[in-house]
């Protein structure tokens, strides 16, 4: 909404509101896409709309309608969300580009980034490189090898100077892996209005432990699972019971820290710990301890891992993919599922009155330089 120029007086006012509201017309054609202020909307964090969308295409089924027009009767007029919704409806808009598809990347985002509180991977990922898996069966993302003899050098008057060679390493290549929320709701729940905030809650959950006990593990990348940071990485030994919890928990942080430093890290390094020691940590250390020190709900009491987030990368599809049915037979097993067969014990989503609601989304992570270290069998509380 432009400017009103209503009770304003004098030819230099006018001329000055004028001058705003064009420039105001010009950076909305500059934008890819327009943020919600632009839209008239209160600013709301981007995985809100993914979340709504999530929400329409579930209403939709349960009341014979579009998703657009759920959507509709769910938030009123909200062009944001009616933008997720084009994306993320058609499977298709993964390959192009377009101010739809670039909204959507920011709620994938956002939505990864909401889970903080359960979720340390959620965090590190935030604060790393963040790239799009747009469209790329594989992204090899070079890491560099810091040397002293191709740093700078201190040249005499007159003399020539040293071409400078950086060394690269083949790094991080990151590899779609699919990962999927599926989940069932009463019809009642899925007619409440309260469904996008126990959707929000449903879908940021599962998205956070999922990626925790991925990231926070040695196993290899299977092409199922994303590799685990721990892979291949030794571990350094956890310091002896000394006289007191803070002298131990520091020398436990002090070998990780040497350990990172032996591979050219340990710029601004982050601590990740089991819920319960991340809390002594911080009770401990107090105040004046500035290295982050992040929780996570399914890192094994005793493991202590330090991370520099500048080299760790990760990619996410810009696009969430929705299904819902309402005749959906499903194994209702949330460790190890199997396919239905006769006597399998299973559910019908038509005689039991529910909808099933799937998201997909595809994301690869690596890092560009070996900086992690982890111990095992920390001895402090």
């Amino acid at each position: 909404m432009l400017p009103a120029l209503v009770f304003l007086r004098g030819p230099g006012l006018l001329t000055s509101v004028m001058g705003r509201a064009l420039n105001f017309a010009r950076g909305l054609v500059n934008r890819p896409f327009p943020l919600p202020e632009d839209l008239g909307l209160k600013r709301a964090r981007a995985s809100t709309y993914v979340v709504r969308a999530a929400a329409a295409h579930l209403r939709a089924l349960v009341t014979h309608r579009t998703p657009e027009r759920a959507a509709k009767e769910l938030f009123g007029d909200d062009p944001a969300t009616e933008i997720v919704l084009k994306a993320s409806s058609s499977p298709a808009a993964m390959t192009q580009t377009g101010w739809a598809a670039e909204l959507a990347q920011h709620g994938v985002r956002d939505l990864v980034a909401s889970v903080t509180s359960i979720s340390a991977g959620a965090v590190l990922i935030g604060r790393g490189l963040q790239i799009d898996m747009d469209g790329y069966a594989q992204l090899r993302i070079p890491g560099r090898v810091l040397d002293v003899n191709s740093a700078g050098q201190w040249v005499a008057e007159g003399a020539p100077v040293p071409v400078r060679q950086i060394v690269t390493t083949q790094g991080a290549v990151l590899q779609p892996h699919k990962l999927i929320v599926l989940t069932s709701f009463s019809r009642e729940l899925a007619e409440h209005s309260l469904i996008e905030g126990i959707l929000r809650q449903t879908l940021s959950e599962a998205v956070g432990l999922a990626l925790d006990a991925a990231l926070f593990s040695a196993t290899a990348d299977d092409g199922v699972h994303p590799g685990g940071l721990f892979y291949n990485v030794t571990p350094v030994a956890a310091a002896g019971r000394l006289q007191r919890d803070i002298d131990t928990a520091a020398q436990d942080i002090a070998n990780l820290t040497a350990d990172l430093a032996s591979r050219g890290a340990g710029l601004s390094p982050v601590l990740i710990c089991n819920v319960k020691q991340a809390m002594m940590l911080k009770l401990m250390a107090g105040p004046q301890f500035d290295v982050p020190v992040l929780p996570s709900a399914t890192l094994a009491a005793g493991t202590v891992v330090m991370v520099e987030p500048s080299s760790f990368v990760s990619a996410f599809s810009p696009v969430p993919e929705f299904s819902t049915s309402t005749a959906a037979a499903l194994h209702m097993e949330d460790t190890t599922p199997q396919n239905i067969t006769s006597g399998s014990p299973s559910k019908s989503m038509f005689q039991i009155d529910s909808v099933a609601l799937q998201m997909r989304l595809r994301a690869g992570w690596g890092l560009r330089a070996p900086h992690v270290s982890y111990l095992t069998g920390a001895n402090w509380p």
